[in-house]
């Protein structure tokens, strides 16, 4: 039951608590901004002695009800090293004064306002005082020291702080080293250091306030007196007139004449870095001298920390051993004009050591050198061919009063040359080749040390190698089989120098295509013209290299040259005018790499003009023709008409309506028609001819045309007025008439019309059609004969 009551009771117990945190958060103090500064009209140019006023001024909310303390703090440096000043006050703002201001109050000037529980910075500013510093004092503790023991060195400044107090040395009278820098918060520094052999004695200092250049002068110089324990100790190496190998070698370090009986230092012998012996007051290293005993030994005695060194040189003389011979580069790939380095070189032996370098037997060296080394080397500048042969060189030193000489084994040199520029020719001068053709090219590389690779390239393409043991040219044939076999080949030429390689100048030439043979056709694929008609010729042909140029032939004469740079067919347009044009027809195709004859092509010419002369001259035989038969058939003629009277009564009524119309010409004239050429038109059903004539406009009914003479005879003394017979017949005219299509000759029960045909075919060539086109026709109307 409590635990209830708490659980309801905790939440308003709560609330008065978070009220009054909220209020207490919103009354708190805010400083808004916080800034320093200097009453000084010129902050770079103050003079020594002023007065200058820093202000420190703050903008801060204090709640109504809330009395805070405002708190100002004053700091000289840019890191505020120091704390110049710590005032409280209830105004926004407090000053700081600096009295008689020197030069040491140079530098950043800042302060920082606390209010409540908040604290805020200002930025920092920059005074600068003219004038200089006074020179710092520096003392020395203690003064009288022995080596080993540290001193202290104090310098001291009435400046004002931080400064940076600076240590100088001096030694052998020369000027004064900086040698260590102490930044001080105070008006003094401290730097302690252990006094050794080689430790200066003579020492000073100044300051200099920081951010600026401004700095004292050197203090007066303090020196020190250092007591020296013992004396450098003495080192002692027999046999003394020379050491050679197998000799007893003795190395002793001592120290004489110590001046303080209870300063006993530590003697070690060292070889090079590494000690060989140590013991307290005299050290001494014994054993059978050999060549690696050969070094810097170091006698040291130590005491404390004052430390003494002395050294010595030993040399355990030794023969030279035998020495070795090299070359660089080895002898086998020695390359003319290159620098070959001869290198001879010792195990051992005692320097100086002299090298002598021979070649093959000879007596005289041709190179003596004497080094401290054991090695030494011969170069040969620019090698060439005469530099080949046999080398050896000899090593010599004196070792134990006994001169001692070595010769090395023997190095054959062999001196390649590197080829040179090779050159490629082709067996021929053309700049054009055709496909088919082979062609040899020719690479030749007149030095060089053989055997010599030529490798051929077309395009930067490899394409095959040839060897050569002698100076012959390697001839390469290229089988030239299609376009992109042309362009610029070049050859390679190596031997057995690596990367010495060589290449030729590129020789270009281009190949081409030969035309292959063209094809001549007409356009229409018909080689059966009229005359004047215009015929297109097409010549082409299937491959070739343009331009490509087409001459047009009838028989051997040229008609039209053209050039295409497209492979497209060239058309030639020829008229056919006479029989002759008929003639045989062949294109050339050339491309001047070759030529080629098309295919043979004669046209058959349709002869349409003979109807024109049939024409006129049947009309002419005709009418002379009809005259001779007009007279001797005008009896007849008129013998006929009662008889055709009858018949014409009972023909009107036997016929159609659409024959009631006919005329009178047509019972009582006989027709004769001559049918010239060839004519097309439709299937007619059987009609007498006499209708035919008296009916022309049926012939647009029909759609076709034929062209007609008629001859109508002259109307006479002695004939029936109405008989159509009786005519003038001196008018010749031309009409159209239609025919029956499946017959050459008609004929009517009645009129008795007939047709007699003239074939034009029999008058042409037999190896040409018959020509298309209208039927002429010329038509003879005769009386009837009784």
């Amino acid at each position: 039951m409590a635990t209830k009551m708490l659980k309801i009771i905790f939440p308003f117990l709560m609330l008065p608590l978070i009220q009054m945190n909220q209020s207490g958060v919103q009354k708190d103090v805010t400083i808004n901004t916080v800034e320093i500064k200097t009453d000084a009209t010129d902050d770079e140019n103050i003079q020594e002695g002023s007065n200058i006023t820093l202000t420190c001024s703050a903008n801060i909310i204090i709640p109504p009800d809330q009395r805070s303390q405002i708190l100002h703090l004053f700091y000289k440096g840019e890191k505020k090293d120091i704390l110049l000043q710590n005032a409280s006050s209830n105004g926004l703002s407090s000053k700081y004064i600096l009295q008689s201001a020197r030069a040491s109050h140079s530098g950043y000037y800042s302060c920082v306002v606390e209010a409540g529980s908040k604290r805020k910075e200002s930025d920092t500013t920059f005074i600068t005082v003219k004038g200089n510093l006074q020179t710092p004092r520096l003392t020395i503790h203690p003064m009288n020291v022995t080596l080993g023991d540290s001193i202290e060195l104090c310098c001291t400044s009435e400046e004002i702080p931080p400064l940076t107090f600076i240590f100088y040395k001096y030694k052998d009278g020369q000027k004064p080293q900086r040698f260590s820098d102490v930044k001080s918060n105070n008006k003094s520094a401290m730097h302690q250091l252990k006094v050794a052999v080689n430790t200066e004695k003579a020492y000073s200092c100044k300051v200099e306030v920081n951010g600026i250049s401004a700095h004292s002068e050197n203090s007066q110089m303090v020196q020190i007196t250092v007591r020296d324990p013992f004396p450098d100790p003495i080192i002692k190496i027999e046999p003394s007139k020379g050491i050679f190998e197998g000799d007893n070698l003795t190395i002793k370090c001592v120290v004489h004449f110590i001046l303080f009986p209870d300063i006993q230092p530590e003697i070690t012998i060292v070889k090079d870095i590494t000690s060989i012996a140590t013991n307290a007051t005299v050290a001494v290293f014994t054993k059978k001298a050999t060549a690696n005993d050969t070094g810097e030994y170091k006698c040291m005695a130590q005491w404390n920390d004052a430390l003494k060194i002395t050294k010595r040189h030993v040399i355990v003389k030794v023969p030279v051993s035998e020495p070795t011979l090299k070359s660089t580069p080895t002898g086998d790939n020695v390359v003319a004009g290159e620098t070959l380095n001869l290198s001879c070189a010792v195990l051992k032996g005692t320097y100086p050591i002299t090298y002598n370098f021979y070649k093959a037997t000879s007596e005289a060296p041709l190179h003596q050198i004497t080094l401290n080394a054991t090695e030494a080397v011969h170069r040969i500048i620019s090698v060439n061919i005469e530099n080949q042969g046999r080398y050896s060189c000899e090593a010599s030193n004196t070792a134990n009063q006994i001169n001692r000489t070595e010769r090395s084994q023997y190095v054959n040199i062999s001196v390649k040359v590197p080829v040179s520029n090779p050159t490629i020719k082709c067996n021929s001068l053309k700049g054009v080749y055709k496909t088919g053709e082979l062609v040899t090219l020719l690479c030749q590389s007149t030095t060089g040390t053989l055997p010599i690779t030529y490798s051929l390239f077309l395009n930067k393409r490899f394409i095959y190698s040839v060897t050569r043991s002698n100076r012959e040219p390697a001839a390469f044939n290229v089988l030239i089989n299609e376009t992109k076999d042309g362009g610029e080949y070049k050859c390679k030429a190596e031997n057995e120098i690596p990367d010495l390689f060589k290449y030729s100048e590129g020789m270009n030439f281009t190949v081409k295509v030969p035309v292959s043979t063209p094809l001549l056709y007409p356009l229409l694929n018909s080689t059966e013209v009229k005359l004047g008609e215009t015929v297109a010729l097409h010549c082409i042909t299937s491959a070739g290299t343009p331009p490509i140029t087409y001459t047009l032939y009838r028989n051997q004469s040229s008609l039209q040259t053209v050039s295409t740079m497209q492979a497209i067919p060239t058309a030639f347009n020829i008229t056919i005018e006479t029989m002759k044009h008929s003639g045989e027809y062949r294109c050339e195709a050339d491309n001047q790499i070759s030529s080629q004859w098309s295919n043979r092509i004669s046209f058959h010419i349709l002869n349409t003009s003979w109807w024109l002369y049939i024409t006129v001259l049947v009309p002419l035989v005709l009418i002379a023709t009809a005259a001779v038969l007009a007279f001797g058939l005008r009896r007849q003629c008129k013998n006929n008409k009662d008889i055709r009277q009858a018949d014409e009564s009972d023909e009107i009524r036997q016929r159609e309506p659409s024959q009631n119309n006919q005329g009178s010409l047509k019972e009582s004239m006989e027709v004769v028609y001559s049918k010239i050429g060839k004519i097309i038109r439709p299937k007619l059903n059987q009609v007498d001819c006499d209708t035919l004539i008296e009916q022309p406009g049926t012939d647009s009914d029909w759609n076709h045309e034929g062209d007609y003479t008629n001859i109508v005879l002259p109307k006479g003394n002695g004939i029936d007025p109405e008989s159509d017979c009786e005519g003038d017949y001196t008018n010749v005219t031309s009409k159209r008439k239609a025919a029956n299509a499946d017959s050459d000759s008609c004929s009517d029960e009645s009129d008795g019309v007939h047709y007699i045909q003239i074939d034009l075919a029999a008058l042409q060539t037999q190896n040409m059609s018959q020509p298309e086109g209208p039927t002429i026709y010329a038509s003879i109307a005769l009386n009837k004969l009784r």
